[in-house]
């Protein structure tokens, strides 16, 4: 085995467009590795087909297959990317405990707090057997607190961590899905601004393009054939 071998494995990432993988999308793309990308169609059904779930036993997207090892958890990914080509810059390169925590502490509110709000705004029917307007509701009360909050620690420099990091980018899906189901963020100039800013890498123009691609893709083999 080459050293190319040892420290580039063969990564194949799942993805579907508009879903939090396409972090996972960035983060390779910035990190410049080489990746394959496969699609699970979320809207047919597809990731709960014993195809995928033997990939992803809840049949959910982020998973990562490294050198055909499965990692799934859209933080765990971006964490183990940013570690793998650390050179890249994915977070800001502060190696003290307290640095890795805040870290941790943005990964956790994207994925933790406002990844479930968001869903319950976007398609509440899918976490209840009751109302889902109920559930739209609370989660219209939750999201507004939970971005109260991202929007007082951007307010400073833009950023989460002070610079941009792959936070800010899981941030940024937290606030489009939202800004979709209907949020309001006019009083939220810096989570509003969040998407312009970030368009400013060229990496992450690459990951809307490769969104669109993808959507495209979809519709194509969604699409009856003649």
């Amino acid at each position: 085995m080459t050293t190319q071998d040892r420290t580039t494995p063969h990564l194949v990432l799942y993805h579907f467009p508009g879903a939090c993988s396409q972090v996972c999308v960035f983060a390779l793309e910035h990190a410049g590795l080489p990746y394959e990308l496969r699609l699970v169609d979320l809207r047919s059904g597809e990731q709960a087909r014993p195809a995928y779930a033997a990939v992803s036993a809840l049949g959910k997207v982020p998973a990562l297959l490294v050198d055909g090892a499965v990692l799934t958890e859209n933080a765990a990914i971006q964490t183990f990317v940013a570690a793998l080509r650390p050179e890249a810059g994915l977070f800001p390169p502060d190696s003290s405990p307290l640095a890795a925590g805040r870290r941790q502490a943005g990964l956790s509110l994207c994925g933790g707090t406002l990844h479930p709000i968001v869903r319950g705004l976007a398609n509440p029917g899918r976490i209840t057997d009751g109302d889902p307007e109920g559930v739209r509701r609370k989660s219209l009360q939750l999201a507004q607190k939970s971005f109260a909050h991202a929007e007082a620690v951007l307010s400073e420099t833009g950023w989460w961590l002070g610079t941009w990091s792959l936070v800010d980018v899981y941030l940024n899906w937290a606030v489009s899905v939202a800004a979709s189901s209907g949020f309001d963020f006019s009083g939220l100039p810096a989570l509003q601004g969040l998407r312009s800013r970030l368009s400013e890498i060229p990496a992450f123009r690459r990951m809307l393009a490769i969104e669109a691609e993808c959507q495209a893709a979809l519709a194509q083999r969604a699409s009856p054939h003649p």
